[in-house]
């Protein structure tokens, strides 16, 4: 057996058959038009060029991705800018839709008080410390302001002027306690003067004083000024009566009145600088 395996006959078959394999090969490489190396080198490269392919698709994806974010976020910042135009727009709308409705009720107490002078003026600032809601205007000695000038919004009494510089002038208002106001009950006829009590809720608040227990002013009564003092002219809308308790001393009661306007959210106001009746004191029954 061994001798078989170590025989020239043996070794001549092996080479043969190995001869063959081998033509076989080399025409199939031949056929394709590959030389073995070429073939090899293919072989070994092709998941590295499946790699390379793939990342290139991914890059040019990529790139169309980036200028897609690019004109995305150029689109988002016009629409942004376009919205903060709109926004702008929209509150010079209601800035000056609050101005002209400021001024048609000027112009309604104008008509009905053709004595009376004013002023236009905007608060640029209020007092946070105040809990009397006082504020600062952008008018002052040099537009003729003086202390004790009534300030109004519309037909309704806000405060009066308390202290002025050449530019800017101080309003206290009717919440304040020493802001005192000659009033009188529009159905009842009913007067008094008012005193502020501070702000309260959504509104501030006064009060009027020494009634009589048995007083007509009810809830819902409309408190208007009554001329006394000469400070305040006829018939300026104070507020409206919310509530009447008997007094600490029991023989006398006094009503809560709310104010007309809610101050807090004014920004422009009218100051009247003159009217018929000022600085001449007088006295209502």
């Amino acid at each position: 057996m061994n001798r078989f395996f170590r025989s020239r006959a043996l070794k001549a078959f092996v080479c043969v058959v190995v001869a063959i394999i081998l033509g076989a090969v080399i025409a199939a490489f031949s056929h394709s038009n590959n030389t073995p190396l070429s073939s090899a080198t293919s072989t070994v490269l092709y998941p590295l060029q499946r790699v390379s392919a793939y990342l290139s698709y991914k890059f040019a994806n990529f790139n169309d991705n980036f200028k897609s974010s690019a004109t995305l976020a150029d689109e988002n910042a016009e629409l942004k800018m376009q919205i903060e135009q709109y926004q702008q727009e929209i509150i010079g709308y209601n800035e000056a839709k609050k101005k002209l409705e400021t001024y048609e009720d000027f112009l309604g107490v104008k008509e009905e008080n053709p004595d009376f002078i004013f002023e236009s003026a905007t608060i640029i600032s209020r007092d946070s410390t105040d809990p009397y809601e006082s504020f600062t205007l952008s008018k002052g000695s040099i537009d003729d302001i003086e202390v004790n000038d009534p300030v109004i919004y519309g037909t309704n009494l806000v405060g009066v002027i308390t202290s002025v510089s050449p530019a800017t002038c101080t309003v206290s208002t009717i919440a304040n306690p020493n802001v005192n106001v000659g009033v009188y009950e529009t159905y009842t006829g009913e007067v008094g003067y008012t005193g502020g009590t501070g702000n309260s809720k959504d509104r501030v608040y006064c009060k009027i004083p020494g009634l009589k227990t048995e007083t007509a002013i009810s809830p819902n009564g409309i408190i208007c000024t009554s001329g006394s003092g000469g400070i305040y002219p006829k018939d300026l809308i104070v507020g409206t009566v919310v509530e009447l308790e008997d007094a600490k001393d029991g023989i006398s009661s006094y009503a809560t009145v709310r104010s007309a306007v809610d101050i807090a959210e004014l920004s422009e106001v009218f100051i009247i600088k003159s009217f018929d009746g000022q600085g001449v004191v007088t006295i209502t029954d």
